[in-house]
């Protein structure tokens, strides 16, 4: 069974490539919040995370409402218009799921982000001031074959990519069933193909604290023990065969979507 030790992986060491405090640019960032009712920490993350990364000029938060029922839709017409109309937020909704799937969620939301750099910000955290300027700032020391992530083990959905790079490895493998592991899956094929983590610390995470027994309330399988064990031993499996792109025979991250009340289209 494949261990972080079993590969040559490649991590970011401060010390070695400091960031430099003048980048060359600002980079088109999207940071990608997937929602399938969870107005009650939307409310609570997305208004601060907007004010935390005010300065940063290039950024967008992409909102995939993943077929909520719980009044997200509303909740953003009235709170963030002013945003969307200067497409600092950008929201897109799907009626299709009828149960949330990690995987293919974040696969849709990244698809529509329109950012070099995308990021998931799940819908319970918090980013911290200054965020998107610490992700380009990384960008500029290693712009290619990049992972961005919270950290070297815990990495909490808080995972980001250059867009043409998360899409050459197939986006998260929607193979994986229910909750567990679906983050490890995609960083062990990204280290395994070359690609170096630039991880940022818990200086910019925190979160609304979920239950364990919550976390899968909206999906189809409800022990998250079980499909952690079932992704693990898929993960494996495919680590071992060095299996570093998934969903080669499938149209994965496949919606049809509508982007900010207008009319529905498919990707």
């Amino acid at each position: 069974m494949a261990v972080w030790n079993d590969y040559n992986w490649l991590f970011w060491e401060p010390a070695n490539e400091p960031l430099t405090e003048s980048p060359s640019k600002y980079r088109k960032i999207s940071l990608c919040t997937t929602c399938m009712n969870r107005l009650h920490d939307l409310k609570e993350t997305l208004p601060k995370n907007i004010e935390d990364n005010k300065k940063y000029p290039n950024l967008e938060f992409m909102i995939l409402d993943y077929n909520s029922t719980d009044g997200l839709e509303e909740w953003i017409k009235n709170n963030m218009m002013d945003h969307i109309e200067t497409g600092r937020v950008v929201y897109c909704r799907t009626q299709e799921p009828k149960y949330f799937e990690m995987g293919h969620s974040r696969n849709v939301a990244f698809k529509l982000a329109s950012g070099n750099i995308i990021n998931n910000v799940d819908a319970d955290n918090f980013t911290n001031e200054g965020f998107a300027d610490i992700l380009n700032k990384m960008a500029e020391i290693r712009p290619r074959k990049t992972l961005f992530c919270k950290g070297k083990r815990g990495m909490h959905g808080r995972i980001g990519f250059f867009k043409d790079e998360f899409l050459s490895l197939g986006g998260y493998d929607e193979d994986l069933v229910g909750y567990g592991f679906d983050d490890h899956n995609l960083v062990y094929r990204a280290m395994g193909s070359g690609f170096k983590m630039m991880w940022w610390g818990g200086q910019y995470y925190d979160r609304i604290k979920t239950p364990r027994k919550e976390v899968t309330t909206n999906m189809e399988h409800k022990s998250w023990r079980d499909t952690e064990k079932i992704n693990k031993k898929i993960t494996f499996e495919k680590i071992e065969n060095k299996e570093w792109v998934v969903n080669k025979d499938k149209h994965w991250g496949k919606a049809t979507v509508a982007r900010n009340f207008n009319n529905e289209f498919k990707i």
